[in-house]
């Protein structure tokens, strides 16, 4: 049976209305809207408070929404711009550097530079997002935000320029009692943790060290000690998420992973894997046999597109679908490359540049990692695989503001193409595994797990 658009994170719960609830429920918590009452010596008549729920409830709905409107009516260039969809969400990459290897990681496979985002850059961005209307900053992309010494103060900035939503992705491998305590006084909303595995032996097999060795207990004590301390200070925010990626071992252990955080996170929920470089399991022979029997009586390409829900349905790509991240975000690298996606992990197709750090550099720092790879430096043992990104193309060496890159030839044309069912023509999608671009087909029925 052919399905419409999937989507590769699912959770018992109804995730997007337990967010939008969340957050509108509880407006009158949000960072943001005390800065607003306060700038506005009071709100007795609540017209502030509506206004920011009505925002709120705008930008979800905007979620999904903007991006079909603007595939079904093919909208790119002047059109998309008479439309005035804004990003919904930028990302700032706060933090290139990981202390983690994970085996699944696109680190393993392209070089990713160890450094941090200069806290002036991070903060002119975000004056830029507030300009442009954006309601979402995720102060994260390729790396772990709790490695930036600012990350707290600039939480706090975004509240102050109006920033609706303020997220952080964390394996919270370092989340001490210090940091959690300044992130939620800085005014997070959301924090969204990684953890793969429902016992200790896959958790430490899945998430490696890559500095020192990482254990199961202190990280699920980090998690289980935020709870505590939300609790403590009378914090709804942040509400709490916590994903795990599906693979051969972890499938098995959802149940385990659902008892294990299902009274210490708002939010359980996982991941379909996806293929960058690792080549992990993510079928038993049996799942495998079958998906390559129906591959052969179709006569379709031996590495077609397949993936396997939480339920154990599995299904097989019958075709692309337009993505919807280049009508919902941007990604901006540490030294302010912009790219469109977030499995456009090397920056390989960037779309402009806000900071010339990144094309006065250049890959200097991407080579740095080659080199330290190569020679087996001290947390590079693991990444001996790693290549240089590849660079389909170079945008004009200028900095441009967001709005600009937002509305610029670049993304538009990907924008262009997507919408003509070209979507191969664009290298760096021509072979990306993110779910949500493919039209699904059921070959089997759901599984007990």
């Amino acid at each position: 049976m052919k399905t419409a658009r999937q989507y590769a994170i699912q959770s018992r719960k109804n995730s997007e209305a337990l967010r939008l609830a969340s957050m509108t429920a509880n407006m009158r918590r949000n960072k943001a809207y005390r800065y607003a009452a306060e700038r506005a010596r009071g709100d007795p008549d609540g017209r502030v408070l509506a206004q920011f729920i009505e925002r709120f409830q705008a930008y979800r709905s905007g979620w999904r929404q903007n991006p079909k409107t603007a595939i079904e009516e093919k909208l790119h260039h002047e059109a998309f711009r008479r439309r005035g969809f804004p990003p919904l969400c930028v990302d700032l990459e706060l933090a290139a550097i990981c202390d983690l290897a994970c085996p699944f990681c696109f680190r393993q496979w392209i070089a990713t530079p160890d450094k941090l985002m200069r806290k002036e850059l991070a903060l002119r961005i975000l004056e830029q997002c507030a300009q442009l209307g954006v309601a979402s900053i995720k102060l994260n992309w390729r790396g772990e935000p709790l490695m930036h010494p600012n990350l707290p103060e600039i939480i706090d900035r975004a509240k102050q320029l109006g920033i609706l939503e303020t997220i952080i992705n964390t394996n919270a491998v370092t989340l001490t009692e210090d940091k959690s305590r300044a992130l939620i006084d800085a005014g997070l909303d959301m924090i969204i943790y990684s953890f793969d595995g429902g016992t200790k032996q896959t958790y430490e097999q899945m998430r490696v060290g890559r500095f020192k060795e990482n254990r199961f207990e202190p990280v699920y004590e980090n998690i289980r000690r935020f709870a505590t301390i939300r609790s403590e200070m009378g914090a709804v925010f942040p509400i709490t998420k916590i994903q795990m990626i599906l693979t051969q071992e972890t499938f098995g252990e959802q149940e385990s992973f659902f008892r294990l955080f299902s009274d210490c996170v708002d939010d359980v929920s996982v991941k379909a894997y996806t293929e960058r470089g690792g080549s992990l399991p993510d079928l038993d022979e049996s799942l495998r046999r079958q998906l390559q029997q129906v591959i052969q009586e179709k006569r379709l390409a031996e590495d077609a597109a397949y993936w396997r829900d939480m339920h154990g349905t599995l299904y097989l790509a019958s075709g692309r679908l337009a993505c919807e991240q280049p009508y919902q975000r941007m990604m901006v690298t540490y030294d302010g490359r912009v790219s469109m996606c977030c499995y456009d992990w090397g920056s390989e197709y960037p779309i402009g540049y806000v900071d010339e750090e990144a094309f006065r550099d250049g890959d200097a720092a991407y080579q740095a990692a080659m080199d330290k790879a190569q020679q087996q430096a001290k947390g590079f043992e693991l990444l001996g695989n790693i290549r240089m990104p590849r660079r389909y193309l170079e945008p004009p060496k200028r900095v441009e503001t967001l709005e600009q890159i937002w509305h610029g030839e670049i993304v538009n044309g990907v924008r262009q193409q997507h919408v003509e069912g070209r979507i191969d023509d664009v290298p760096i999608c021509r072979r990306c595994p993110f779910k949500e671009t493919y039209q699904w087909v059921a070959i089997d029925e759901p599984r007990t797990i």
